[in-house]
């Protein structure tokens, strides 16, 4: 930190120096006890804004402990030791539900996880203790190595893990969050961190005998700090504005989305009998909320993958009959819901295994013959009129759910790894379609254009603009998300947080959404990222209990500039805290704690 001569005659004065002074100099560095209470104050402040307590007023506050110990602690290696022992136990407890999913890839992600939350700190360190770098404001060097870093856990590395944002707390007042369709999610969370990095600033321009400044760099804090504050307060101003916009909406399909109850050990071991005894259950409860809707729905969903089977393929129907009796069974619940559609005279789409490309393969040393697929998709079936349907296939497969990023690539390892059970699932057989398609609803309105994110793919912000806008045109009415919150098990607080996540995806693109998930949470959004309705007609409604909800969607003609840029912010953001960190390797550390000034 930089400080200046003083001289005392009557009130302080600051003064111009080239001199530069040490946090130990300026008596600002802490013991090991102050470091431990620092960076686990910055653990309960984040996790307390999070579900379930949903404290979500902490989340700007909540980099301020951590800031301030990685700057004043006198040496790297203490900022490393306690980030990482306080990141942990924050991680673990966040990550709590991965428990019954796979013990052993428990950790093994906590620890990642802690990996970026240390890297901030130390980052921070390095910046805070350099003879040049370490005069900027953190006003500005918060929010850009925050945001930089959540970036690269975000969106970079192992195909990105984009939960638990700095921005997704604040959701709960849409009015905060509306700035996220000029540069995304991730510049709610710059302007979050903002926050932090104004009041660390504003506590060294109020606290000069403790913190000395020298003249240029307290002009510099000032500046900074009332300017972001000037921001800040022009941000809310635009969130009113754009909450306030009516004329761009017009009245668009009634959707009516059905939300199933099956524990996800039943759901990844669906025994024929249990087949059969929980769809026409769904089937039923469908027809009971069908009647019960007005106006009567124009389009009814059912969760990811809620159909038993191999889908819906007409070749892949047709070989099933040419193998003869014993494989009926896959072909029961399909036709099923194809009955119910046109019973009720309305389109339905769900979620379903698809077998595409099938063709018999004959073992003729074993006399056997059976279907092998070309490909198998995790899919969303707009089931109405005749066959084919129309069809959209899951591009982003959930990382450690439906594949293992980078690893796939070798078998050998991911048997391996799956053998330990590091995955979710005991074999990792999906297919990604690069392919995006969006399914055409006709309706008693006109024509909307749905697009059908599949679970982990309403957090992928990069990937819903993609399905929104092409070619610089927003192609997109509305999202239908279809999910299986069962890998929740007991945490209802994730389900939370996952719906949470999903209303960045409206606010960002402005378009509305509903989503339709087996043990909850569904829900219906608004183009401004508000709740409009869900199972329980207030707030998120109720998970783990099957229920319906049905909404008017409002149709939203807004364009976004983040439907432009995409993940621009970010990407600067990043650019940014490497282009510092180099720096602080190309300089040196502070020379003043070697006693040049």
């Amino acid at each position: 930190m930089r400080a200046s001569n003083r001289q005392t005659s009557g009130a302080p004065e600051v003064q111009a120096s080239a001199a530069t002074t040490s946090p130990e100099q300026a008596g600002l560095t802490h013991s090991l006890g102050i470091s431990w209470l620092l960076s686990t104050g910055y653990g309960a402040l984040f996790a307390l804004a999070l579900p379930p307590f949903d404290l979500w007023f902490l989340a700007p506050l909540a980099p301020v402990p951590l800031a301030w110990m990685s700057i004043n602690a006198p040496r790297a290696r203490r900022v490393v030791f306690v980030t990482f022992a306080t990141s942990l136990a924050l991680w673990l407890w966040l990550l709590r539900w991965i428990v019954p999913v796979t013990a052993v890839g428990y950790p093994f992600l906590a620890v990642y996880l802690s990996a970026f939350t240390v890297s901030l700190a130390w980052i921070l360190h390095r910046v805070g203790r350099h003879a040049r770098l370490g005069s900027w404001p953190m006003t500005v060097v918060l929010p850009v190595v925050w945001t930089g870093l959540e970036f690269l856990r975000g969106d970079l590395v192992f195909n990105g893990y984009p939960w638990y944002l700095l921005a997704h707390p604040l959701i709960e007042l849409p009015v905060l969050v509306q700035s996220a369709d000029l540069l995304g999610t991730y510049f709610v969370s710059f302007l979050a961190a903002a926050v932090s990095g104004m009041l660390i600033d504003w506590v060294a321009i109020a606290d000069l005998r403790r913190v000395p400044l020298r003249a240029r760099e307290l002009k510099r804090r000032i500046a900074f700090a009332s300017g972001m504050a000037l921001i800040l307060l022009v941000k809310l101003g635009y969130g009113v504005w754009r909450i306030n916009q009516t004329g761009t909406l017009s009245t668009g399909p009634t959707i009516l989305a059905m939300q199933t109850n099956l524990p996800q050990d039943n759901k990844t071991g669906w025994s024929i009998e249990e087949q059969s005894r929980d769809i026409p259950g769904f089937i039923e409860s469908s027809r009971q909320a069908f009647n019960q809707t007005s106006p009567k729905p124009d389009l009814i969903a059912w969760p990811e993958t809620m159909v038993p089977g191999i889908g819906f393929e007409p070749q892949t129907l047709e070989h099933l009959k040419l193998l003869g009796p014993g494989l009926e069974h896959l072909a029961t619940w399909p036709d099923a819901v194809s009955a119910l559609s046109r019973e009720l005279n309305t389109p339905i789409v769900v979620g379903s295994e698809s077998w595409v490309d099938t063709s018999i393969e004959v073992d003729e040393a074993k006399s056997i013959a059976r279907l092998k697929p070309g490909s198998i998709y995790n899919s969303a079936y707009l089931v109405w009129g005749n066959r084919p349907y129309q069809r959209y296939d899951k591009y982003f497969l959930t990382p450690f759910g439906e594949t293992m990023p980078y690893i796939s690539n070798w078998p050998w390892l991911e048997r391996q790894l799956l053998t330990l059970g590091v995955g979710a699932n005991l074999s990792f057989n999906l297919d990604s379609n690069p392919d995006v398609r969006l399914l055409g609803l006709d309706w008693r309105g006109g024509r909307a254009i749905l697009a059908t994110p599949i679970c982990f793919e309403d957090t992928v912000a990069r990937y819903c603009r993609r399905m929104v806008h092409a070619n610089g045109t927003k192609q997109t009415s509305v999202f239908v998300n279809l999910s299986n919150d069962g890998w929740f098990s007991f945490s209802n607080a994730d389900r939370k947080l996952h719906a949470q996540i999903a209303r960045f995806r409206c606010i960002e693109n402005r378009v509305p959404m509903i989503r339709s998930v087996n043990t909850g949470l569904s829900v219906a959004i608004d183009s401004c990222g508000r709740l409009v309705a869900s199972t329980s007609g207030e707030g998120y409604g109720v998970g783990q209990h099957s229920g319906w909800v049905a909404a008017t969607m409002a149709l939203d003609s807004r364009r976004t500039l983040y439907g432009r840029v995409g993940e621009l912010w970010g990407w600067l953001c990043l650019g940014l805290t490497a282009a510092g960190l180099t720096w602080t390797y190309l300089e040196g550390r502070d020379k003043s704690k070697e006693g040049v000034t």
